[in-house]
């Protein structure tokens, strides 16, 4: 199981984005975190989802006004998965999103067949993120920014979301405060969990921080830690990984991700107004990775959980 949980670590942190995001970034963010956990990363993050029965909070979306109106399909697509294998394995699931990314993720939901409620979180309500702290068993962050060292939250072009988007940093800073299991998986740099590298992050790869970018000059790595951080070249691609690492732990290669799904759901977002963040467009892709280059990534996940669960068998010669 190591060996397989490894291969799907390197599988899903392949340099794949589009033109109009970073590119040189993935390779070291997965060796900081790496480094920074005594296991593969997706085996870390399905150790921790795996125990129970609790309840697990899924914070994701991230809407832009006038460029990505109901949010990218990047977080969500990932978080009706993971969520759908949590409940598959008695978790009690919960997701939570600002008002613009709702429709989609409830439709998204419903289309999953399970009973998730989705949870609007409102702007500047520290008590709302509060209460969710203390109710949540863990806490979970897919595609979710974190506030850099001023407390404000940037996209990965140093443009900040602070004016439209709640700032979550409280509901985790308080769950690690109150001892509870975090986990965060994402791409960038910028989102909740990579607290955990912080000063590795702003030393190995300063010029991505955006400093001289950034009008408050805090640059746009976030400094909000979790428990776990999973990288991967999308987050949707990184809670696929540990979907397929809880499938191994379970021993049931029914709880991963399919191909089908995928391809349906990344059609289905563009239906629902989710927008490619690697492109700024309607289109199946996610963060410029075209549906058939993430479709062939479920599948060798899948793949390899099925030939990590084969049983030894005598070739023969």
């Amino acid at each position: 199981m190591l060996f397989a949980c490894e291969n799907i670590d390197r599988l899903q942190c392949m340099e794949l984005q589009g033109r109009a995001l970073p590119r040189g970034l993935k390779g070291p963010l997965y060796e900081l975190a790496r480094a920074a956990h005594d296991e593969p990363l997706v085996l870390a993050a399905a150790k921790l989802l795996n125990e129970g029965p609790r309840h697990i909070g899924i914070v994701t979306g991230a809407a832009v006004p006038g460029h990505m109106p109901v949010g990218e399909n990047d977080g969500p697509l990932g978080a009706v998965i993971l969520a759908n294998a949590l409940t598959r394995i008695g978790q009690r699931v919960s997701i939570y999103t600002d008002n613009a990314a709702m429709p989609p993720l409830q439709a998204l939901i419903e289309r999953q067949k399970i009973d998730v409620p989705i949870v609007e979180l409102q702007r500047n309500d520290k008590d709302q993120l509060q209460a969710i702290a203390e109710e949540l068993d863990v806490a979970v962050a897919i595609e979710r920014l974190g506030g850099n060292p001023n407390g404000i939250v940037y996209g990965a072009t140093g443009v900040s979301r602070s004016d439209f988007r709640c700032n979550v940093d409280h509901l985790f800073n308080t769950a690690m405060a109150l001892g509870k299991p975090t986990l965060s998986i994402a791409d960038g740099g910028n989102e909740i969990g990579f607290g955990k590298i912080y000063d590795a992050l702003c030393e190995r790869i300063p010029e991505y921080k955006l400093a001289d970018v950034t009008p408050c000059g805090g640059g746009v790595y976030s400094v909000v830690p979790t428990d776990v951080l999973v990288v991967a070249t999308s987050s949707n691609i990184g809670a696929y990984g540990v979907v397929a690492a809880l499938a191994l732990l379970r021993e049931d290669l029914s709880i991963c991700h399919t191909p089908e799904e995928e391809m349906a759901l990344e059609y289905i977002g563009v239906g629902l107004g989710l927008t490619d963040g690697g492109s700024g467009r309607q289109i199946a892709a996610v963060d410029g990775v075209p549906v058939e280059d993430n479709v062939a990534i479920v599948q060798l996940m899948r793949s390899t959980v099925q030939r990590a669960l084969e049983k030894t068998s005598d070739r023969g010669f």
